[in-house]
């Protein structure tokens, strides 16, 4: 049985994180979409800190689309 994925979209502007999400859906991929706001957001969500602990309700990520020019922590130190 074939797991759905997890993409975590990971990105400063709600504008382009819309359109990511309504390509995704254009293409039919079938996964589940978390986003973020910024790389702050990304680390405590890939580490389960904070509102990201359940892990039910926030899964680990199989892919990540990574804005890299954010505030806080930009995409380079989410590396």
């Amino acid at each position: 049985m074939r797991k759905e994925a997890v993409i975590l979209i990971v990105e400063d502007e709600a504008s382009h994180r819309l359109l990511i999400r309504k390509e995704l859906e254009n293409h039919s991929v079938i996964n589940t979409v978390m986003e973020v706001g910024d790389g702050a957001e990304a680390l405590d969500y890939i580490h389960g800190n904070g509102k990201y602990a359940d892990r039910k309700a926030y899964p680990m990520p199989d892919l990540m689309l990574l804005d890299i020019k954010m505030p806080k922590v930009d995409g380079f130190e989410v590396l």
